[in-house]
Formats: C-alpha cells, sequence, structure tokens
C-alpha cells in the first residue's frame, strides 16, 4: 500500500491531487483543516491536508503483521466522528488497528463521498494469536495521550506530536519505552516557547500591558512592580490609562501605595510623555491599558499607536488561565497588531487543567512572561516556566502509564 499526504487550499483540490496520483482506487485515511498563520500552517491562508492510500496487494484477514509502527505521514483527524482518534500503521492496513481501535475505510470516487469515507466505525479488538511487536508502546501512547486530552492539550496538538512519533519509529528509533517518553518530554519542551521574564538594567524600559476586563492585568502590574520594588523602589514607575472601568485608577494608586512604588494617571500619548520625562531616571515603566475584548479593534488600533508613540518596548497580553483555549487564541490572534508581545496568565491557582495554558503557548509561539497563582499583591507571580509546568503535567501520569523508565 502506497500512502501519501496532499496539502492545498481547499478540499476539491486536494481530491483533484489525489486522482492525479492514485487514480479512482484511492481511500481517504484521514483529513484536517490547518488554520492560518499557526505553527503547522505558515501561510496567510486556511489550507487542507488529506492523506490518501492506495492498494498494490490487498492483505487477507489472516495474514500476520512483523511490525506495529506508525505511519510517517498519517495523522489524527480531530473533526471526525465523537472525536475518538485513528492513527493507522501503513503496515497494518490490513489489520486497520491502531490504539485498541479499528476502522473502516471507504472508497473515494468523488467529493460527496468524502463525509462517507470518514465514518470510523469503532470496536476493540482483542488481538488473539498475534504478536505486534509495538503493540504495548503504542497502548501506552494512547493512554498517554488521553490523559493530555483530560488536562486539556488540544487535539491538533496530539496530531503533530503522533505525527513525529512516527518519523521517528520509521527510522528505527523509540523501540524502547524509555525512549518513547523521553522523545514525548522533548518533543513538548521543544515546541514550549521560552520564558522571558523582565529585567532591570541601565536603559529605561517602557512595557505595555494589555487585557481583557477581569483578566487581573492591574494587579499583575501591582505584583511585578512590587517584585522590582524590593531591589529599588525609586526605579519603579506605574502609570494607568484606563478611564474606563469605575474604580480602576483608585485601586491602582491603592496597590501602589502598599508595595511602595511611585504611581501616575495619563490618558493620551502627550500626558505619557510627560511622566517618561519626568521620571527620567527611572529604569522600569509599566503602563496599565483599559480591558478590551475581543471585538474591541478601535480601541486596540488606539492603544497601539499610543504605545506606539511612547516607545513601549514590550506588550505584554494577560489572560485568565479560566478561559478557555478558543478565547485565548481570539485575543492572541487580535492582539498580533502589537509587536514584542508576551504571554502572562493569570489566576493559575484556580485552574486544575494547566493543558489549556501549555496549549495556548504552542500554538501562538510567543514567549511567556509571568504566571500569577495567588490572589495576594506582594508576591504570588513567578516567571512563567512552561517547560517545568508541562514536566509537572506530564509526571503524574508518566510512571503509571510507563512505569519506572
Amino acid at each position: 500500500m502506497k500512502i501519501r499526504k496532499y496539502i492545498a487550499r481547499n478540499m476539491p483540490e486536494a481530491l483533484q491531487q489525489v486522482r492525479d496520483d492514485f487514480g479512482e482506487d484511492a481511500v481517504i485515511l484521514n483529513t484536517r483543516q490547518l488554520r492560518r498563520n499557526s505553527r503547522f500552517n505558515n501561510s496567510d491562508q486556511p489550507q487542507v491536508e488529506v492523506t490518501a492510500a492506495v492498494d498494490e496487494i490487498i492483505p487477507s484477514e489472516n495474514m500476520e503483521s512483523e511490525n506495529f509502527g506508525f505511519s510517517p505521514d498519517v495523522g489524527l483527524n480531530p473533526n471526525v466522528g465523537s472525536g475518538e482518534d485513528v492513527l493507522l500503521s501503513e503496515k497494518n492496513l490490513g489489520h486497520s488497528e491502531l490504539f485498541g481501535k479499528q476502522r473502516n475505510i471507504t472508497k473515494v470516487e468523488n467529493e460527496s463521498s468524502i463525509g462517507k469515507s470518514l465514518q470510523f466505525n469503532y470496536r476493540k479488538d482483542e488481538l488473539k494469536n498475534t504478536e505486534l511487536n509495538n503493540t504495548k508502546h503504542i497502548s501506552e501512547i494512547d493512554q498517554l495521550c488521553n490523559e493530555f486530552r483530560k488536562h486539556g492539550i488540544t487535539q491538533e496538538i496530539i496530531e503533530n506530536l503522533l505525527g513525529s512519533l512516527s518519523d521517528e519509529q520509521n527510522k528505527g528509533s523509540l523501540q524502547r519505552k524509555a525512549e518513547v517518553s523521553s522523545f514525548i518530554d522533548s518533543w513538548f519542551k521543544s515546541h514550549l516557547p521560552e520564558c522571558r521574564r523582565l529585567k532591570i538594567g541601565e536603559k529605561k524600559q517602557v512595557i505595555g500591558f494589555l487585557g481583557s476586563a477581569g483578566a487581573g492585568k492591574t494587579t499583575a502590574i501591582a505584583k511585578i512592580a512590587g517584585s522590582f520594588a524590593k531591589k529599588r523602589k525609586d526605579g519603579v514607575v506605574i502609570i494607568s490609562t484606563d478611564n474606563r472601568r469605575i474604580g480602576a485608577l483608585d485601586q491602582l494608586e491603592a496597590l501602589s501605595h502598599i508595595i511602595g512604588v511611585r504611581f501616575e494617571t495619563a490618558f493620551d500619548e502627550m500626558e505619557i510623555q510627560v511622566m517618561l520625562d519626568r521620571y527620567e531616571e527611572a529604569q522600569l515603566v509599566l503602563i496599565d491599558a483599559p480591558g478590551y475584548g475581543c471585538r474591541d479593534e478601535i480601541g486596540l488600533k488606539q492603544l497601539k499607536g499610543i504605545y506606539n508613540s511612547v516607545h513601549v518596548q514590550e506588550v505584554h497580553l494577560v489572560m485568565d488561565a479560566t478561559n478557555d483555549f478558543k478565547h485565548m487564541m481570539e485575543m492572541i490572534e487580535i492582539s498580533s497588531i502589537f509587536p514584542n508581545r508576551r504571554l502572562l496568565f493569570t489566576k493559575v491557582d484556580q485552574v486544575s487543567r494547566v493543558g489549556t495554558i501549555l496549549s495556548a503557548t504552542i500554538c501562538s509561539e510567543i514567549p511567556t512572561s509571568y504566571v500569577s497563582n495567588s490572589s495576594e499583591v506582594k508576591g504570588g507571580i513567578e516567571p512563567a516556566d512552561m517547560r517545568g509546568m508541562f514536566t509537572e503535567m506530564i509526571d503524574v501520569n508518566r510512571e503509571r502509564v510507563f512505569g519506572n523508565v
């Protein structure tokens, strides 16, 4: 059996490529949408990915498989059936068995048959009297991926992890459980952007903040200011431009008093510049802005103009860790007009599933800065070590799934 992956602008175009290469006998193994400007699609337009195959010799039902591995080009489809996940091995398409599940594949004759070809029927296969070299590893990988889903890791990320596992196994690697476990560890950590927290130096830093109302932006700013005020109080200044929320100025002024840093208000770029000139010797200036939602494009563009005019060097996007993945990605997308972004997550102490945070970080490819894990003004904020957060998440399940490796 020959297997090949096609990427095209739309489904008809992809199907035509399949027919040109494999003819009318081709079957569709998997399809998925690739979001524009994502880690897996660098173009500015959405694309589709289709994995197709054609049989040269149809194996009999009694044919035994000598090796049970990952197919290099087949991923999981997040949009099929009930959400169950399937990964086919090229050498075992006769068995159609992976992760203890089986699916039926329908021949694709035209575009309308796509829906039928993707209706997968699952059942448990007892695999009696069959010796498949890596069945145990695959079962464990499946179990670990299910744990990832429970923790909030998105299906798209799991698919690409499995695709990378496929590539490695086809190179002859990952024969032992310890190698599989180590590879999963390395894969996630290599896809998690680094943490870039603020550092006070000789040159003044002007840092802007952005977030929706209620995200905890103002409190996060006070916490960051407080952490630096321990070293040099006169080197930190907070400027609030939030004239939208009732009590916002009073709140930040009170917080500034508690942590012992200077506080000013300004409502346009000229007033901000006056404050920057007044505190010329300050090492760190933190600018608080009004809360902007995903649909407030006009307000965000105005804020960008203000930040550009006063030469803000970084913009920290503050997001509530209790929000869902979709909301986080909407905020990340609409904030793309700001250069040099950092991700700052608040209310981390209130979430039990850190996978949503990790997924947003991986898909955005934006460096992180801080996580806030307490409602206390003094303390409760630390550098956002996403790789360490992933290690804590996977260690909960690694020993139970893989044993002592």
